[in-house]
C-alpha cells in the first residue's frame, strides 16, 4: 500500500529541517521514518521545479577510506643493525617534498595497529618496533 501523498511545501520544509538539524541526511531520514530514497526523491524534484536554495547535504555518516599502500616488513634476527642507530629511510636524492607528509604512517602486525605521526623521535620508533617484534603480536 502506498503512503499518503506529501505536498511540495511540506517537503521542502522536511528538507530544510534535516539538513539544519545537523545529522546526516540517511540519520535524519531513519529518526523521521522516511525512507531515503524518497527523500531523495523530493529534493531531486524540487530542485527540477527550480528551487534552487535547498542546503547541500551534511555528508554521510562513515569516511571513505583513505588510499593506503601496504608494504610487507620482515624482522630477521641476524640483521647487525642496531635499533639504537636509526637509519636514514629516505635516500639522499629523494627530495622530501614529493613525500606524503600529511599523512600518518598507519603499521599493522598481527592484531597490533599503530599509528605513527610525522616527525616522531626515530629513536622512540625504534624501540617500539623492537618491542612489537619481541611480542610477537
Amino acid at each position: 500500500m502506498r503512503s499518503k501523498r506529501i505536498p511540495a511545501e511540506e517537503q521542502y520544509r522536511l528538507i530544510m529541517e534535516c539538513r539544519q538539524s545537523g545529522l546526516t541526511d540517511h540519520q535524519w531520514c531513519v529518526e523521521h521514518d522516511i525512507k531515503p530514497r524518497t527523500f531523495y526523491n523530493w529534493v531531486k524534484r524540487l530542485r527540477q521545479k527550480g528551487c534552487v536554495d535547498l542546503p547541500a547535504s551534511t555528508g554521510r555518516a562513515y569516511r571513505a577510506p583513505e588510499s593506503q599502500e601496504i608494504v610487507r616488513v620482515d624482522f630477521h634476527d641476524t640483521d647487525p643493525i642496531s635499533y639504537e642507530q636509526p637509519l636514514n629511510v629516505i635516500p639522499a636524492a629523494t627530495e622530501r617534498n614529493n613525500l606524503s607528509v600529511a599523512e600518518p604512517m598507519n603499521l599493522s602486525v598481527g592484531s597490533f595497529h599503530l599509528t605513527i605521526p610525522n616527525g616522531t623521535d626515530p629513536q622512540l620508533l625504534a624501540q617500539t618496533l623492537r618491542i612489537v617484534k619481541e611480542l610477537g603480536c
